[in-house]
């Protein structure tokens, strides 16, 4: 970052801290407390994503009453920078507010108009909106641009397929997990079920057609938004594969489930990068694709 870059980023910085404190004068310590956090989660100065001391406070929010309030600050602060580092690290905020939300319980969730999902996504629209960003700044924003464009569709998409399951899609290595999400899907219809793994094969899509990651010394901003990505990916394959399973027992012609199994297998190469981070369950899931096909 150039010296210039870098003391434009300070003098901003410090340009919000002095609004902040002038908006705040009148409203509560726990509103100008969120704010603050949120500031120096996602200052322009520093190249690494947002603190964890901050992003810790900020989840702590998300189920409160503060929790609606935190989101739309994000989002605001989103829509309103023009700087691709402060942009990343917005989103990354959002991805760590979702996957915060109460514990997996196996039961369709009501969105309510102050959900967190619903403020981000609601009936396929969505509140994710970037800025005209300052791309060529430095070589660093020149190589995150890339990134925050595909970010911001993939947490469209991840958005999306929880408004299609109910569910954030953040299942965990729990058997009661699995269980509750086995059962839940047992009362779906044929058709539902399709439809909810035709979305979860558009998340594969996606992260396989990820930009190119850098080879250059390592951004720490877009290691977040992988391994973010990769946990998602994991969970991804365990709903798809409760979900197969379910069908098998289903549908009298295995063929019907030919084209997104032909989709999945364009994905494979793509994702061949995080085999080594979960192997048995990688090996499992691809063995059942190539089972369910051969039928």
């Amino acid at each position: 970052m150039g010296k210039l870059t870098t003391l434009n980023g300070i003098l901003k910085d410090e340009a919000s801290q002095m609004k902040l404190n002038v908006v705040h004068l009148c409203s509560s310590v726990n509103a100008k407390t969120i704010d603050l956090a949120l500031l120096k989660a996602t200052s322009h100065t520093s190249h690494n994503p947002p603190s964890d001391k901050y992003v810790t406070f900020l989840q702590s929010t998300v189920d409160t009453c503060y929790g609606p309030e935190t989101v739309s600050a994000i989002l605001h602060r989103l829509r309103l920078t023009t700087d691709v580092c402060v942009a990343a690290k917005c989103l990354i905020l959002l991805h760590k507010m979702i996957k915060a939300e109460s514990g997996y319980n196996g039961e369709d969730s009501l969105w309510d108009s102050n959900s967190h999902r619903t403020l981000i996504y609601n009936q396929g629209g969505s509140n994710l909106k970037l800025n005209d960003l300052n791309v060529n700044s430095s070589r660093f924003t020149r190589e995150l641009s890339p990134w925050v464009q595909w970010y911001k569709q993939y947490l469209d998409c991840y958005l999306s397929i929880a408004e299609v399951l109910g569910v954030t899609p953040n299942i965990k290595d729990k058997t009661e997990d699995k269980r509750l999400e086995t059962q839940r899907v047992s009362h779906y219809t044929t058709d539902c079920i399709f439809k909810q793994i035709d979305f979860l094969v558009n998340l594969f899509e996606h992260i396989s057609d990820r930009p190119k990651t850098p080879t250059s010394k390592l951004n720490k901003i877009i290691i977040e938004m992988i391994e973010l990505m990769v946990q998602d990916y994991f969970s991804v394959i365990k709903l798809i594969r409760i979900r197969f399973e379910e069908l098998n027992e289903r549908v009298a012609k295995p063929y019907e489930l030919v084209p997104v199994l032909e989709r999945l297998e364009n994905c494979k190469e793509g994702l061949n990068e995080f085999s080594w981070r979960s192997k048995y369950l990688i090996e499992d899931f691809w063995c059942l694709v190539s089972k369910l096909k051969d039928m």
